[in-house]
C-alpha cells in the first residue's frame, strides 16, 4: 500500500488524518496525495426572500488553496513524493473518483469534517466514501 490519498477540509480530524497519513507514508515509502474539495453553493431564488451575502466560486476556490497551503504546512520536511489537489463537487463523490482514477491503495480521511452536523457519529462524507468505494479506507478520529 504506498500509494496514498488523504482528505482534507482544514478541521480538526482531517488535520489528524494528515498526520497520521504523514506516518504511514514515512513508514512504507509511500506517495501521499492531499485531496481537498470545494462544494460550490447553489442558492434557489425565491421571491420577496432576502438572502446572506454568500461567497463566490472564486472565493470557494482561494478558501480550498488556503486549506491545501495550511496543510503543507505539516510536510515540511517531508522526505517522500508529495502532490496536492483541489476538486470541486460532491465531496465523497469526488473522493471516490480520485481514489479510483489514481489507483490508489489508501484512503485516509477524518471521521467528522466541517459539516453542518458534526455531531453525528461518523460524518455523512466519510459514511459515504466507506460505503461506496472499494479502496481500503482509514478513518481517523
Amino acid at each position: 500500500m504506498k500509494k496514498i490519498l488523504v482528505a482534507t477540509d482544514g478541521s480538526e480530524n482531517s488535520e489528524r488524518a494528515l498526520i497520521e497519513a504523514r506516518k504511514y507514508a514515512e513508514c512504507v515509502g509511500g506517495e501521499l496525495t492531499i485531496l481537498t474539495i470545494i462544494e460550490y453553493l447553489v442558492m434557489m431564488p425565491y421571491p420577496g426572500v432576502e438572502y446572506p451575502v454568500m461567497p463566490d466560486n472564486e472565493e470557494l476556490d482561494n478558501v480550498g488553496e488556503s486549506v491545501l497551503t495550511n496543510s503543507l504546512k505539516l510536510f515540511s520536511d517531508f522526505k517522500g513524493k508529495l502532490n496536492t489537489k483541489l476538486r470541486r463537487g460532491d465531496a465523497a463523490e469526488e473522493i471516490i473518483r480520485e481514489a479510483d482514477g489514481g489507483d490508489y491503495d489508501l484512503i485516509i480521511m477524518g471521521s467528522k469534517g466541517l459539516g453542518v452536523f458534526s455531531r453525528t457519529i461518523l460524518g455523512s462524507v466519510s459514511h459515504k466514501v466507506l460505503n461506496h468505494s472499494k479502496k481500503n479506507i482509514l478513518i481517523i478520529r
